[in-house]
């Protein structure tokens, strides 16, 4: 085993370890006690607690699963819009030039968290809002890289010469561009969520957020309210920042 993977296998096992202990072994930090306010780190509280008086390895815990309970749906559900318009784009060449490549560079051109926070003030901060923001910022740079390899696909020798030999549309697409297709969209899911989490994670900061009354505060939430704290409890600022490093380098594919 390389050595980078061996540190990389070192880093994802701590945070989590680190993540659940914070969930398994804390209930959701929901509950404010102002009588623990800004105490610092103990035997008790090994990550202390913040002006709140919420323990700051709870809400790491919990912040790091709202977050990854959020991201890794609205990615896929980003990947199976974009492969619903690579579909339609493959079966009509005429509808993918004059309406879904047009539409889709619109979307490539608006900056993807631009987008996200318009939708956010249309239809407000809920769970639903939050997805179909993810969804219009993102789906357009997915369906653009689906489409260029099925059009890698299509033009490859090998289709060409099962298309000689009389192989249909369907049976191509069924054998050739479907298995090619399920690869790559593999790799977009995993190199697509570290992204996903950072838009989470800037919401958060900007008070858009869903399911604190579940889990308790995001981890761009905690960030945004321990900011002007730091001096009194900068292990509350530390924390979160570190969590988000975290929870991007472990959702985050390996990257060859």
């Amino acid at each position: 085993m390389k050595l980078s993977d061996s540190i990389r296998f070192i880093v994802i096992g701590s945070f989590l370890v680190i993540a659940l202990g914070g969930i398994l072994l804390h209930s959701p930090p929901t509950q404010v006690e102002l009588g623990e306010s800004f105490r610092s780190i103990s035997v008790e509280a090994p990550f202390g607690k913040d002006r709140l008086g919420r323990d700051v390895w709870a809400m790491l815990g919990y912040g790091s699963l709202s977050t990854f309970l959020f991201a890794f749906p609205a990615r896929v559900l980003t990947l199976m819009f974009a492969s619903l318009l690579g579909l339609l784009a493959y079966s009509s060449p005429s509808l993918q030039k004059n309406f879904l490549s047009p539409l889709s560079s619109v979307f490539v051109s608006i900056p993807s968290l631009l987008l996200a926070l318009l939708v956010i003030q249309a239809f407000g901060a809920t769970a639903t809002s939050l997805f179909i923001a993810i969804l219009l910022g993102d789906w357009a740079h997915a369906y653009e890289t689906l489409r260029a390899r099925i059009e890698e696909v299509r033009g490859s020798g090998y289709v060409l010469a099962a298309s000689c030999f009389g192989a249909g549309k369907t049976y191509i697409f069924r054998s050739h561009i479907l298995p090619q297709a399920f690869q790559l969209l593999g790799i977009l899911l995993t190199t697509g969520l570290p992204s996903v989490v950072m838009t989470l994670a800037i919401f958060g900061f900007l008070g858009i957020s869903a399911g604190g009354d579940t889990f308790g505060p995001g981890l761009g939430e905690q960030i945004a309210f321990s900011k002007d704290y730091a001096e009194s409890a900068p292990w509350a600022l530390v924390v979160p920042i570190l969590g988000i490093l975290g929870l991007v380098y472990s959702v985050g594919g390996r990257k060859n």
